[in-house]
C-alpha cells in the first residue's frame, strides 16, 4: 500500500490527492531514471494545511500570469523597436525564462471535482 504524505507540511497523512501533471511527472521521471531514488509515495493535502495550499497554488497562478504579461510586454516592445530575427530570438528566450521564473513557486494542482447547480 502507498504512503500518502501532504505536500504542504510533509507529514504523513491522509486527504486530498495531487493530480499528476508534466512538472510531477517529470520529478518522478528523474528520480526513477536519474537518481534511482523513486519512492511512489502519493501526494496529499491535508484538512489541516488546505487553506495554506489555497493561498500558495493561488500565487502560483497569479505570478505565472504576471510573469507571462511582463514577457509579452516585452516581446512586443523589443518587436516594436526592433524586428530582426535576434530580437525575436531574444523575446522568445526572455518569455520563455519568465515562464520558467513562475514555476519557483509551484504548487500542483488538486483533484477535486466541481459539482454542478441543477
Amino acid at each position: 500500500m502507498q504512503k500518502s504524505y501532504c505536500i504542504v507540511c510533509g507529514e504523513e497523512r491522509r486527504g486530498i490527492p495531487v493530480e499528476d501533471d508534466f512538472v510531477l511527472g517529470s520529478i518522478r521521471w528523474f528520480k526513477r531514471n536519474v537518481t534511482k531514488n523513486e519512492r511512489n509515495n502519493k501526494l496529499v493535502v491535508c484538512r489541516s494545511c488546505y487553506p495554506k495550499y489555497i493561498s500558495g497554488r493561488k500565487k502560483f497562478e497569479s505570478r505565472q500570469k504576471l510573469y507571462i504579461a511582463f514577457g509579452v510586454i516585452f516581446a512586443s516592445l523589443n518587436l516594436f523597436i526592433s524586428a530582426t530575427i535576434y530580437s525575436v530570438l531574444v523575446s522568445v528566450a526572455v518569455l520563455l525564462l519568465l515562464f520558467a521564473f513562475s514555476f519557483l513557486s509551484y504548487t500542483p494542482r488538486i483533484s477535486i471535482k466541481k459539482q454542478s447547480n441543477q
